[in-house]
């Protein structure tokens, strides 16, 4: 479907917005209200995808939409708790890795006239587990350190399991680009 205006597509854009309204809140030091914020950037992710397939409104534009919202919800939350020092900065560095080497490799992918890799339950899993430790971090830092420890370590383990996803993602791209080269190569 190539609508653009479409329900989900629309939760969508809310998402991205509700990014700038959650790190400005973080920035504020409003941190509960900065949660609502990411919960409900993070309800809208489900709902999005929920509704697209639910109402055969699945677009072109949400299969770059959804997962854009998703990274740069994913970024502005791992910067905005490394600045304030709720994270620690070689996490926050493996996590947007990540998403830089999967950013490229779309580039490359989209340079050759591929569409983005389906959305994988491995990759959807690991995000919503970041949205999940993320907050908790963010929440039990400074008040309760044996929760926030444990937060810190769902991280790792969900960022683990998101470089597995984004590894995926790339090979997944790196294989239908071969694959086309190949179709070139045969018909001439």
């Amino acid at each position: 479907m190539t609508a653009v205006w479409t329900v989900p597509n629309l939760i969508s854009f809310s998402r991205i917005l509700l990014i700038g309204v959650f790190m400005y809140l973080l920035i504020a030091g409003h941190d509960l209200w900065a949660i609502g914020a990411l919960v409900l950037a993070g309800v809208s992710d489900f709902f999005d995808g929920y509704l697209a397939r639910r109402w055969d409104q699945s677009t072109t534009l949400g299969r770059i939409l959804d997962p854009a919202a998703d990274r740069l919800l994913t970024v502005a939350v791992v910067l905005g708790l490394g600045v304030r020092g709720m994270v620690p900065w070689w996490l926050v560095v493996a996590i947007l890795a990540r998403d830089v080497l999967v950013g490229i490799a779309l580039l490359v992918g989209r340079r050759h006239q591929l569409e983005a890799p389906q959305v994988t339950f491995v990759g959807k899993s690991a995000t919503l587990a970041l949205y999940f430790a993320l907050p908790l971090a963010f929440l039990a830092f400074e008040r309760w350190p044996t929760v926030h420890g444990v937060a810190v370590v769902a991280i790792v383990v969900s960022a683990v399991v998101y470089w597995w996803a984004g590894i995926g993602y790339i090979a997944d791209v790196i294989a239908r680009v071969r694959a086309n080269d190949a179709r070139a190569r045969s018909t001439t």
